[in-house]
């Protein structure tokens, strides 16, 4: 009786699940290099998936509007790859390395002007009783100690330079295999998982690969969009203002403008950082522009372009911020909410499937009932 019981069958349950969690914590080194191996291979996955969904619309219009064979609507994408690829290495990425290189020679000044701009504060007899120069000295805010901090962490991290060139120049070889077969084969992963479930829940599961993989190319490619607006619109607004250091600006607000409600005040930061001091009246510009922009974009084009693809509450958004934010920084905000939309998308799934078996029992028993199902 307690065998065929529902107590019996969650006891089991649980004691599975509890076996399985203690034998993973006591012969965990077992699973090191799955672990390794596993890490090695999700980067390039991640970024070749990324690909395939900017790319993929490209090599379908190639096929059904050229009538070319799928194959060399691939090349061509490849060959158009290779030449964004080239462009950028030689032209983009020197100037980003410049910029950069001259904005870290010109932080060490922040801390001078900051000290000028307190002590021109302090004459303020509003001010006046604030000990602006104990509070930066409490603070101990001293460039060279940073200095010291890089230069020892860079030290430390030599005899791992081998690592991670090797990490590199792996991700750099696996990435295009890894996209060609995606964008060559990715059709065909529907038909082999429709021959892997049972036949009555094929429809179900054909439903929710369906959903999942709009979700994922709305919001890649939307987010694709959104990114290179906000990077424009920024870079010449800066260009215009006169803010030094442009273009890592523009890429660092594009990126951060990914982040629902708080990237935008993200991407400011810099900007405010490197010229409040020196020029006030041109940081507040830059921040009206930036906000100015953010309001376009998150009332006409984001809504437009990425908004119809996630469909979550702005409420749900902010809880994932803190959350997600909280444990794994930047880049957890960055996917949190496409990640949440395939999850939420794969709970509605499970929730229909467990409706639909649920139903199809009632009914059946209601056959067998009425002798309309022959035993």
């Amino acid at each position: 009786m307690f065998k065929s019981s529902k107590l019996f069958f969650w006891t089991i349950e649980i004691l599975a699940v509890v076996t399985l969690i203690w034998l993973l914590t006591h012969i965990s080194f077992v699973f090191k290099p799955v672990t390794t191996l596993f890490s090695l291979v999700f980067l390039p996955f991640i970024i070749a998936g990324f690909l395939y969904y900017v790319f993929n619309p490209l090599v379908s219009y190639l096929e059904k509007k050229f009538k070319l064979k799928r194959i060399w609507g691939i090349v061509l994408v490849f060959i158009l790859i290779i030449g964004i690829f080239v462009y950028t290495m030689m032209s983009l990425v020197p100037s980003a390395i410049t910029q950069l290189s001259d904005l870290i020679k010109a932080s060490g000044n922040i801390y001078p002007q900051l000290q000028k701009w307190l002590e021109k504060l302090s004459e303020n007899p509003a001010f006046s009783e604030i000990d602006f120069k104990a509070l930066l000295n409490k603070a101990n805010i001293s460039y060279m100690d940073i200095l010291q901090n890089l230069l020892s962490g860079v030290t430390l991290s030599v005899s791992n330079v081998v690592a991670v060139v090797s990490k590199i120049f792996m991700v750099l070889a696996l990435v295009p295999v890894l996209l060609f077969y995606m964008l060559k084969d990715g059709k065909s992963m529907l038909p082999f998982l429709k021959k892997t479930v049972l036949k009555s829940d094929r429809l179900n599961i054909v439903g929710l690969l369906n959903d999942m993989n709009g979700t994922i190319s709305k919001f890649i490619s939307g987010a694709a969009i959104d990114c290179l607006f906000i990077f424009v619109t920024v870079f010449i607004s800066y260009l215009i203002i006169g803010i030094p250091y442009a273009f890592l600006f523009a890429v660092f607000a594009a990126v951060t403008n990914l982040i629902p409600y708080i990237g935008p005040y993200i991407g400011v930061i810099p900007v405010i950082l490197t010229v409040a001091f020196t020029n006030p009246v041109q940081a507040l510009i830059a921040v009206v522009v930036v906000l100015t922009l953010q309001q376009i974009d998150g009332n006409i084009i984001y809504p437009k372009v990425v908004g119809s693809a996630v469909e979550v509450h702005p409420v749900t958004i902010m809880v994932l911020m803190l959350v997600v934010g909280s444990l794994y920084g930047l880049v957890g905000m960055l996917i949190a909410v496409p990640f949440y939309s395939l999850v939420k998308e794969i709970v509605k799934f499970s929730w229909r499937l467990w409706e639909n078996h649920k139903a199809a029992r009632l009914d059946e028993t209601e056959n067998e009932k009425y002798d309309i199902i022959e035993k």
